[in-house]
């Protein structure tokens, strides 16, 4: 892909090096030069990370950073695999989705984040950008799958707006993570859907055999919830966490809610049409797909 269209900020080097210079001080020191040699050399990110205090005050840095130091060769290496997945998985991405705005870049920043989560996509300096947390990384054969995923998310964002959209909103929820994970299909097929929707992990099949299973309770319930845009609702449908309104519904069974209706929508409109819409339309075309969605066939 052309150069000019993505642009990879590599953080690792530099938190390697703190905790090499972390080497022969009480672990009690590490957070602060953390804070300070690493989250300091690199503000816009963690301004961007931070804001809600949440990296800042990791409560059990002391404990966690001498662990990671112990694997600086995997994070090493780690690094250096997910890189190379980088520009042939953004430059599908790109095709499949219509963006070739070389002023407009696509900035992927590789990092260790402590974030608890191995990649997503999140606004840095007014745009959206795709993270990778290398300590999060699962097995290397399935990091394309989560860069095709969050890239989507990122190249959406070109297209679409998607930021702007409500935060907690179920529709555009739906419609963005069954868009990401339909791209990620189509670029890399042959996994089942819950390889998709957890990124190669095993023991999945359950969850999806209990998401059929409960298929008309799931959808009554995202019918009713659509409009929603509180983070309550949201947790419900697409969160690992506890929600008072999930009930025992299967954790982030909005996931595949909104694959089924990707799909159905893709039956008559290409990945470059969907990436295109903007919020009301999509409202319109998920409302519409739910009032009939069929239960997902096994893949």
């Amino acid at each position: 892909m052309p150069a000019e269209l993505f642009r990879v900020r590599d953080l690792v080097p530099d938190f390697l090096a703190c905790l090499d210079e972390c080497a022969g001080t009480p672990a009690a020191s590490w957070p602060d030069r953390w804070r300070s040699r690493y989250l300091g050399r690199h503000p816009d990110v963690f301004r961007a990370l931070d804001r809600d205090g949440s990296w800042s005050r990791t409560e059990d840095l002391a404990a966690t950073l001498p662990g990671l130091r112990a694997r600086a060769a995997d994070l090493a290496a780690r690094t250096e695999d997910v890189r190379a997945l980088l520009p042939s998985g953004v430059a599908a991405v790109c095709d499949a989705m219509a963006w070739s705005d070389t002023a407009d870049p696509i900035e992927c920043v590789v990092l260790v984040g402590l974030h608890r989560a191995n990649g997503w996509a999140d606004e840095l300096d007014g745009r959206f950008a795709l993270f990778l947390a290398v300590e999060q990384l699962g097995p290397p054969g399935d990091d394309r799958l989560l860069v095709l995923h969050e890239a989507a998310h990122v190249v959406h964002d070109r297209r679409a707006g998607i930021r702007t959209w409500p935060d907690h909103g179920v529709a555009n929820g739906l419609f963005t993570e069954g868009l990401a994970t339909q791209v990620s299909a189509e670029l890399q097929p042959g996994q089942p859907d819950e390889g998709y929707l957890w990124f190669g992990r095993p023991g999945y099949r359950e969850w999806r055999e209990e998401c059929r299973r409960r298929w008309p309770e799931i959808l009554d319930r995202i019918r009713a919830d659509l409009d929603a845009t509180d983070p309550e609702h949201y947790a419900a449908y697409f969160l690992m966490r506890d929600s008072p309104l999930a009930g025992d519904l299967p954790k982030r069974c909005g996931y595949l809610v909104g694959l089924a209706a990707v799909r159905r929508l893709r039956e008559r409109h290409s990945l470059r049409e969907l990436a295109s819409w903007l919020l009301p339309r999509v409202r319109a075309e998920i409302s519409g797909v739910l009032v009939d969605l069929p239960v997902p066939i096994p893949t």
